[in-house]
């Protein structure tokens, strides 16, 4: 027990350590700019926590966030980099826009129903990277992003021709109120089930990868594809679980929005999502568990950022910037940490044993 919550200290060190230094760096550019930064700083933590309303806006971003940085950090666990977390977004979105319209079933059968489906059409892109990896070397990287163009447009041929709602802003009918997420309650606006989705779905990733066999193959692969493949482990298997897995998070998040935020699709839709969950990601460690933080701290500082701009006339980018140092940070400790576990773990077993007391 205590080797675990040294190990989460020391997890939780390096990004509390870099948002720290994000908020000088902002401070110093508010100084610059003429602007008191204790006062912004007041600003930014009363719209993202200061009341009900406010944490209800934080909570509802963090939402989508949460799946998505998942959606990465599933990914990276099998060695493998999901760039595509739009493409499977818009996957989710899209199904859960068409079913969430069409379906009329019993009580909670149709929302976990159109929920279901929208995983599987998220898992089914990232699966096609996947093998698209596996069987022909295409790097995830090139592939998952030009999946992205080719998902998110035909998303939205359905949505402006068969899916059309005909309604005032091109897009989808609204969904029926049976398949609907509900509003989770406790006097917090814009929050529904979506939130518990997100828990329950970062408890489910975490089971599956330290205490399951396909878990242990997927983390092993991604320390070492030979030492993987030594030990059996079909590669095909491995990325289109890695990047299916992924996608099957992600399309989760696009079906959140939909039957729970927007109540329809949209032409345009919600974007860059699956790119903030790299953010997400690098912020939780690339743990499912900590992707629930990671969510909730970048969800803050987008509805905090809000407030700096209403109240004080900040430019909202300023918290654009913010995440932007904190992620750089994050990103540059973690290049270090890599390569000092390299140079002590030469042997493929030792850094298998280390990613396993993480």
């Amino acid at each position: 027990m205590n080797a675990k919550l040294s190990a989460i200290r020391s997890a939780a060190l390096a990004p509390a350590l870099a948002l720290v230094v994000s908020l000088i760096i902002g401070a110093i550019i508010m100084l610059i700019s003429g602007v008191n930064p204790l006062t912004a700083y007041e600003s930014l933590l009363r719209g993202s926590f200061g009341s009900a309303s406010a944490l209800g806006k934080t909570l509802s971003n963090a939402t989508p966030l949460i799946l998505t940085g998942i959606a990465v950090a599933f990914a990276f666990r099998g060695g493998l980099f999901n760039i595509g977390g739009d493409g499977q977004f818009a996957a989710g979105a899209v199904t859960a826009a068409w079913l969430g319209v069409s379906l009329n079933l019993p009580g909670l059968l149709g929302p976990i129903t159109v929920l279901v489906a929208a995983a599987l059409a998220g898992a089914t892109v990232g699966a096609l990277a996947g093998v698209l990896k596996a069987r022909f070397r295409a790097h995830e990287v090139v592939v998952t992003i030009m999946l992205n163009f080719i998902v998110v447009n035909i998303a939205m041929w359905l949505l402006m021709h068969p899916l059309d709602g005909f309604t005032q802003v091109p897009g989808s009918a609204q969904i029926r109120p049976e398949n609907a997420l509900a509003p989770l309650g406790f006097g917090l606006p814009g929050v529904h089930l979506g939130l518990v989705v997100a828990i329950v779905a970062a408890i489910a990733a975490t089971i599956f990868l330290w205490r399951t066999p396909n878990g242990l193959e997927l983390r092993v692969t991604g320390i070492s594809v030979k030492a993987a493949k030594y030990s059996g482990v079909n590669g095909t298997v491995a990325a289109m679980i890695a990047l299916g897995g992924g996608g099957a998070f992600a399309g989760l998040a696009g079906a959140g929005e939909v039957l729970g935020t927007y109540g329809n699709m949209t032409v345009p839709f919600v974007t860059n999502l699956g790119f903030l969950g790299i953010g997400v990601a690098l912020l939780g460690r690339n743990h499912p568990l900590g992707c629930i933080v990671g969510g909730i701290v970048l969800g803050a500082l987008s509805a905090g950022g809000q407030r700096m701009q209403f109240d004080l006339g900040i430019s909202a980018h300023l918290a654009e910037i913010l995440v932007a140092v904190v992620l750089i940070f994050i990103t540059m400790e973690t290049a270090f940490t890599r390569r000092r576990k390299v140079r002590a773990s030469p042997s493929p077993l030792n850094s298998i044993e280390a990613s396993n007391d993480r």
